[in-house]
């Protein structure tokens, strides 16, 4: 029986998840190319979101009232969460027609998502979320009676339009993240090492530390280039995507690095939109998986350290009770 030549290749049996990208269809300039390509469809895309948003701001006009503005609000979160979601069908055809392997490879060693994981991963990130929360209000003395009993939007129309654009694309916005930084990267740095190489270095490559190095700590990276006074808050970042990368290999897939992102981001840009601080969102208050970044001091570490702490604890529990797969199938003989 012959194989077409532009059949895509099969997951790797018997791999783990950070080497499911390393096919019989893999060749040493397949990394670089799938990066090259990956940033020029980038480019092009957030070219086309900001002219689609130039276009928006200049048919809508400039309103001057309160609800004018939350609305402009509202609809450049939707504009920006859109276009962090796009990045999700980037990555798949970068898997598909660069890597040319099944593009399922990069959500699982199963090659798909396993929903009734990621249901149970979503549930338990709301445990260390609640825990990071009261904490929060522990350390700055706050009690339910300081609370703000107002909302910082204007109508309840218009918060109700920012909480639904948020339920409906901050979960999309999510994925996507974690498919370019805990998938494709991942699987990019846990490609190199050479399968037959006995050398030392060889062995490194193929050992799963590079690969969660380069996906955990790339978003961190970017953020101090960015913000290069922020020390506690990249030190934060750094935490959390170690955290879900190391998570994203012991599981054999992104469900539970998602899982924990989802409630993170959900969260915090829930509390953004009740008090009405939606510009802050991209500006350093949240980022990088919800965490609620800004005030750059060691509290913000500690934060980071006691939720993804938490977190893997309970994730490694489920996932030994549920028994989840953390290599591809075997290949039958």
């Amino acid at each position: 029986m012959r194989t077409s030549l532009f059949a895509c290749a099969e997951i790797p049996g018997g791999e783990s998840y950070h080497r499911l990208a390393r096919t019989p269809r893999f060749r040493w300039w397949v990394p670089p190319l799938a990066l090259l390509v990956f940033a020029v469809l980038l480019f092009f895309l957030w070219v086309g979101v900001l002219v689609v948003m130039t276009i928006v701001a200049i048919l809508g006009g400039s309103g001057l009232a309160p609800d004018s503005v939350r609305v402009g609000e509202i609809a450049g979160l939707a504009f920006g969460l859109a276009a962090i979601a796009l990045l999700a069908p980037v990555t798949l055809f970068v898997a598909r027609v660069v890597q040319w392997r099944r593009p399922g490879s990069l959500l699982s060693v199963t090659g798909r998502v396993r929903w009734g994981w990621l249901a149970r991963c979503v549930c338990a990130g709301a445990i260390p979320a609640t825990a990071v929360a009261a904490l929060v209000l522990v350390v700055s003395g706050e009690g339910p009676s300081d609370l703000p009993v107002t909302v910082g939007y204007g109508s309840v129309e218009v918060l109700a339009a920012a909480l639904l654009v948020i339920a409906l694309l901050v979960p999309l916005q999510s994925v996507a993240e974690e498919m370019t930084l805990r998938g494709m990267v991942m699987q990019l740095v846990g490609s190199l090492g050479s399968p037959t190489g006995r050398s030392a270095f060889s062995r490194v490559l193929r050992s799963p530390w590079p690969a969660i190095l380069a996906g955990g700590t790339l978003f961190a990276a970017l953020y101090a280039a960015t913000h290069p006074g922020d020390a506690w808050n990249t030190a934060a970042l750094a935490v959390l995507g170690l955290g879900m990368a190391w998570a994203t290999w012991r599981t054999g897939g992104l469900e539970a690095a998602i899982g924990l992102h989802v409630v993170n981001s959900l969260i915090q840009f829930g509390v953004c939109a009740v008090e009405g601080r939606l510009d802050e969102v991209g500006s350093g208050v949240v980022l990088g998986g919800g965490l609620p970044l800004g005030t750059n001091t060691p509290m913000t570490l500690v934060l980071a350290v006691v939720q993804v702490g938490l977190y893997l604890l309970l994730v490694s529990a489920l996932a030994r009770r549920h028994g989840v797969a953390r290599r591809s199938a075997p290949v039958p003989a």
